[in-house]
């Protein structure tokens, strides 16, 4: 069948076309209507322009790239323009139900793209497309930072990001005829500016007003054109379902050395679940990058080394039988992450197949780092800063583990010996059906 490809603008936009959450257009839509032909969900691409500022003047003054010190702001550097999507919703556009729904899409991205990207892919086609560069300095010379002399109309920096989803992820075409499925609306309730921006050295004096701003946004896809003599046959289809994986996502806090993470998923068809961990002082903050996988650490910025992991459902040992001692030094003698923890966490986060194009380094995933030094930040770390998480994959083939009767939890022993809330992000990948028909969808988990 011929293909045509569209492009959409935003269903929300100002007059002027530019959008930011400072302005007061915290949410972005986008949809496809209904029409003869059939969409290639995997196409999918958010383009646009991103600029950032350093203050709310008018015009706002750009942020240069020989900044340094206070007056520097900058984004984390393995996110790119990722770090400006705070939350993403599909919906079906005649029911407006929704398909899918990830909350706290930064940092599942965050894990999701150290573990199936090599630093080459973050270095090249993803650095072109959206604006990732694993290194901080390159990064905000590259992406955030502009040459001297350089007017707020002028600060240009263009993306084409594609949107990763299970919904989307799976290729399977979308027929978009109005007898059928219909069309899609896609949601991107933007970060807050604090949320995504901050300074290396943690100094607010100058900056505390930056903030990012998109224009020109739309999106684009690739619609395959109905030929007539299957017009009568696509016409017909009022009714299917699409599985795929989705992601469930979780928020909670730990402040103990004994934590215990017990929920009711509800589940049936659980493939894996993991987790990042960042220290709740470091959230919507403009001195911290909130957006940062670090290990749990004290209030001092002196890592909390985790010691023991016991992986649980209902309260007994699964899918382990046994405990996950780390090699936890109490001398900080070891600096490498415990290789068990890191290969479950793998696992978790990608199929097998695929674990030969992993960003995953001992540059940026051991314990020989500090939260609370600026000589010896965080955020300076190699490969593109801090890549740690836990986390257990539940199927060996696909059939998933049954959580919708028990609960699932993790039992984590670390030496957290002083009051310092460590926000813990639990992302539960598990296998879905949506049924769909003329009125509406279901979602079968």
């Amino acid at each position: 069948m011929p293909s045509r490809y569209i492009s959409v603008r935003a269903d929300n936009t100002p007059s002027s076309g530019k959008v930011s959450f400072k302005s007061g257009f915290p949410v972005v839509s986008f949809t496809i209507q209904s029409q003869n032909g059939i969409l290639n969900p995997k196409s999918i691409r958010i383009a646009g322009n991103l600029a950032v500022f350093k203050d709310n003047a008018t015009p706002p003054a750009p942020v240069l790239e020989t900044d340094s010190g206070a007056n520097r702001v900058t984004m984390d550097n393995r996110l790119g323009i990722y770090n400006v999507m705070d939350q993403l919703i599909i919906r079906h556009n005649k029911s407006k139900q929704i398909c899918e729904h990830i909350r706290a899409y930064p940092r599942y991205l965050q894990s999701y793209l150290g573990l199936s990207s090599s630093k080459q892919d973050l270095m090249s086609f993803m650095g072109a497309t959206n604006l990732i560069m694993p290194n901080p300095e390159t990064f905000f010379k590259t992406v955030i930072g502009n040459v001297a002399g350089v007017t707020a109309d002028e600060v240009v920096n263009s993306f084409s990001a594609n949107l990763m989803c299970g919904f989307l992820g799976t290729g399977e075409p979308i027929n978009l005829m109005e007898s059928s499925f219909g069309g899609i609306q896609i949601e991107i309730h933007l970060s807050p500016d604090q949320a995504c921006l901050f300074n290396p050295d943690g100094d607010s004096s100058v900056v505390s007003d930056a903030h990012y701003q998109l224009s020109e946004l739309e999106l684009t896809c690739e619609i395959e054109d109905i030929p007539a003599d299957q017009m009568a046959t696509l016409s017909k289809q009022s009714s299917g379902q699409r599985e795929f994986n989705t992601i469930t996502s979780l928020y909670t806090s730990i402040n103990s050395t004994n934590a215990q993470l017990q929920f009711s998923l509800g589940l049936k068809e659980v493939q894996s679940v993991f987790m990042n961990f960042c220290p709740s002082s470091h959230i919507n903050t403009i001195t911290q990058n909130g957006n940062a996988t670090t290990y749990p650490s004290k209030s001092g910025g002196e890592l909390a080394f985790l010691k023991r992991v016991q992986w649980l459902r209902g309260g007994s040992k699964f899918p382990c039988e046994y405990d996950i001692v780390t090699n936890f030094d109490k001398d900080n003698n070891v600096a490498v992450v415990d290789p068990q923890v890191l290969k479950q966490f793998v696992d978790s986060v990608i199929p097998t197949y695929i674990d030969d194009r992993c960003s995953v380094s001992s540059q940026n995933n051991n314990r020989a780092y500090n939260l609370g030094t600026a000589d010896d930040s965080y955020n300076d770390l190699a490969d593109g800063g801090a890549l740690f998480g836990l986390g257990m994959k539940y199927s060996q083939f696909n059939t998933g583990a049954d959580f919708s009767r028990e609960q699932w939890g993790v039992s984590i022993e670390s030496d957290l010996t002083d009051d310092s809330p460590q926000s813990v992000f639990i992302y539960v990948k598990s296998r879905a059906v949506l049924v769909w028909s003329g009125q509406g969808v279901q979602m079968i988990q």
